[in-house]
């Protein structure tokens, strides 16, 4: 018997809009940073630089910060990854809400 609460999380990332994905991926590593688990707060920074498209500005910005993210993680500064992390995830949160809206109002 499939456990109800993962299949419920799977649900919600099969239907998040790419927006969504990068909140969730925000969340985690800012969970992962308060349980100092450098090593998953790193592959999910990893997985955050991956999913860059570079054709567009910020993200060769957004690539930097990942990295330093990356550097302070192994070096256990885990209240200085979320000072950078939380402000980025609240802005992506606002764009989320703000495209949610636009639709809504078109629609």
């Amino acid at each position: 018997m499939r456990n109800p609460q993962l299949e419920y999380q799977r649900q919600s990332v099969m239907n998040a809009s790419p927006l969504k994905l990068v909140i969730k991926l925000y969340d985690l590593a800012i969970q992962a940073s308060y349980r100092e688990d450098d090593q998953r707060l790193r592959e999910i920074l990893s997985t955050l630089i991956k999913g860059l498209d570079f054709n567009h500005e910020p993200a060769d910005q957004l690539f930097n910060l990942y990295r330093y993210c990356q550097d302070l993680s192994r070096e256990k500064k885990f209240d200085e990854v979320r000072e950078i992390l939380d402000p980025l995830r609240d802005a992506w949160e606002a764009s989320a809400t703000q495209a949610t809206m636009e639709s809504a109002s078109s629609g």
